[in-house]
């Protein structure tokens, strides 16, 4: 029985369609309206012929397709997020023979947003909230620029994919909640990047190993983990020779899917020898097959095959680690080296979370950090012996403080000095959480000596950890001890090229050049961690101090704008966020620059 009303009818999606994670492109023409005001006809044919390049050709050569033309409009697709970045900087390439001969105001130029996401394709049209975000965040950008999202940010590579700056949150129409942007340009056109002070590492003589993620064959997310967990065992096993100096896993993670030239590599990473391999899971056993090269002239020192039980492998009761590292040391340096086991996780799936919440922390965006939170309580819920989990929540609530989020200021202390303690009861030798302790003591203890003391024994059980180096740095500015504040603070970035949290250790590294007096070097190392981070308040407070005692008042004035407005309750006064009211003239200088920048004084 029916009520007479009449229902619309629900059609069954097409054959073809299919729901997918693809890289979506909108590319907008600029004042189109007053283009085809000025000479219809010519813009007519000039847009035409671009869009027949695009067609014939531009968007298949980087593993994409031209889905649609909207008069003004272009929308694309692109099987993966690096080739839709390099297609965005082709289009603009293609657009300029278009412009030939025309006046300065007949030129046509391109606004172009990239997103990643999962939308529905049926050949003919893209659908989904993802298309949406792509155009939107192609109003953001100006002409000729490429603006990406949050989401495909995190998947390229800054300064191999692209020179990527950090816009922060944007506010665009039809949706209520700001984006987080980000500016990308082609490599080594953007001239952001500070020369000599960005590149500053310690003098070291020995040769460099750079040990990149294993890759699973066939490509599978849980063994993914596998071979990240692998990595980070090696590397912790390399960096405890003495005569070997070996990269971050996050800083060689940046570059394993990306195909590099070997001396590009050695020049993004500065390192001497490269470790990469594949490896194929079966029910419990793994086969890895590993290779070592030397960089500058692409040798393959060593090549070989190592099997393994996976669970073994995460007990630390198999010998397929100690093998390769044996391998390895023996080819670079002649003799020998052992392993110590120190997986941050005991689990594939856990593993996995734990770095998902670590950068859903370090977005620094409030929505994100909140998230971070939840994920680590579930994780110290389902490891409570495991350490690196309380740490990381002691640093969160360090991060919540110093970002000017928290609401009482004594509970989150508490709460990080009891993460802190009980991430060192659970391993008392990890360095994550002897590092997590000494963050804790030195901003919201006060204890200059305690801080240092724990961050030097981090760094005696992981010589690798860029946190620790970059707060010892902190903490020897503090204490008036600048040459080995400014030694310690290259020894974070020499470890680090491409880790994800070098806008941190570029901010320890400015305030180390605050202190003795270079602020030249540190309003670039500032400005660095600026664009690599736009939600770092620290970086953006540093940013404006070391622009007005660099003689860069104008543009003090601008950075004080942005960094209060990030931060309401931004304050000029020394220790305003920390137990520490250093009295040093330094600080006291750096409080009055800020103050005249336009940070309000108390």
């Amino acid at each position: 029985m029916t009520d007479g009303a009449q229902h619309p009818t629900m059609h069954a999606w097409p054959p073809q369609a299919r729901r997918q994670r693809q890289t979506v492109m909108f590319a907008d023409l600029v004042e189109s309206v007053r283009l085809f005001q000025l000479d219809e006809l010519g813009t007519t044919q000039r847009w035409l012929g671009f869009v027949a390049t695009v067609r014939d050709g531009l968007a298949s050569a980087h593993g994409g397709r031209l889905v649609r033309t909207a008069g003004d409009g272009l929308l694309m697709s692109f099987a993966s997020p690096a080739g839709g970045l390099t297609a965005a900087f082709a289009l603009h390439r293609a657009l300029r023979p278009f412009n030939q001969g025309q006046p300065d105001g007949a030129c046509m130029w391109l606004r172009v947003g990239l997103h990643v996401a999962e939308v529905v394709d049926d050949t003919h049209e893209l659908y989904g909230a993802g298309v949406n975000l792509a155009s939107r965040l192609a109003s953001v950008a100006q002409p000729g620029q490429t603006v990406i999202s949050a989401q495909l940010r995190n998947e390229v590579v800054d300064a191999v994919h692209a020179d990527i700056d950090d816009l922060g949150l944007r506010y665009v129409k039809h949706l209520d909640e700001p984006l987080h942007a980000h500016l990308a340009r082609p490599v080594g056109t953007s001239g952001a990047k500070p020369a000599g002070a960005l590149a500053a590492v310690a003098a070291d003589l020995r040769p460099t190993v750079a040990v990149v993620p294993f890759v699973a064959l066939p490509p599978d997310p849980e063994h993914d983990a596998l071979g990240h967990a692998m990595v980070g065992d090696i590397i912790d096993s390399l960096a405890r020779h003495p005569s070997l100096r070996v990269l971050s896993r996050l800083s060689t993670a940046a570059v394993r899917d990306v195909p590099l030239e070997l001396p590009r590599l050695r020049q993004l990473l500065g390192a001497t020898f490269l470790l990469s391999g594949n490896f194929y899971v079966r029910g419990q056993r793994i086969r890895l097959s590993a290779e070592l090269c030397e960089l500058q002239g692409g040798q393959v020192l060593w090549a070989g095959s190592l099997r393994a039980d996976v669970d073994a492998l995460f007990e630390g009761q198999d010998d397929l680690v100690p093998q390769l590292v044996s391998q390895i040391a023996q080819q670079v340096l002649a003799h020998e080296t052992t392993r110590v086991h120190s997986l941050p996780m005991g689990s594939l799936a856990s593993y996995s979370l734990f770095l998902g919440a670590a950068g859903l922390m370090n977005s620094l965006v409030r929505s994100d950090f909140a998230k971070a939170e939840a994920l680590l309580q579930h994780l110290v819920e389902r490891h409570p012996r495991q350490a690196a989990p309380y740490a990381m929540l002691a640093r969160w609530h360090v991060f919540k403080a110093v970002q000017g989020w928290t609401t009482d200021r004594a509970n989150d202390a508490a709460r990080a000095r009891s993460f802190a303690l009980t991430a060192i009861d659970a391993d008392p030798k990890q360095s994550v959480a002897l590092s997590a302790l000494a963050l804790v003591r030195s901003h919201f203890e006060g204890d200059l000596e305690g801080a240092q003391r724990d961050n030097l024994l981090a760094i005696e059980a992981d010589p690798l950890d860029p946190y620790a180096w970059a707060q010892l740095s902190g903490v020897q500015t503090m204490r008036g001890e600048l040459e080995s504040a400014c030694a310690s603070a290259a020894q974070a970035l020499g470890v680090s090229p491409l880790d994800p949290c070098r806008y941190l250790f570029e901010s320890y590294a400015a305030m180390a050049r605050l202190a003795v007096g270079d602020h030249a070097a540190a309003a670039a190392l500032a400005h660095s961690s600026v664009r690599r981070h736009a939600m770092h308040a620290p970086s953006q407070r540093l940013l404006v101090g070391a622009l007005w005692l660099a003689g860069q008042h104008q543009a003090a004035r601008a950075a004080a704008v942005r960094y209060t407005a990030l931060d309401p309750s931004a304050r000029a006064e020394a220790g305003s966020r920390s137990t520490l009211h250093c009295r040093d003239p330094w600080r006291l200088g750096f409080s009055q620059a800020l103050e005249a920048a336009g940070v309000p004084a108390k």
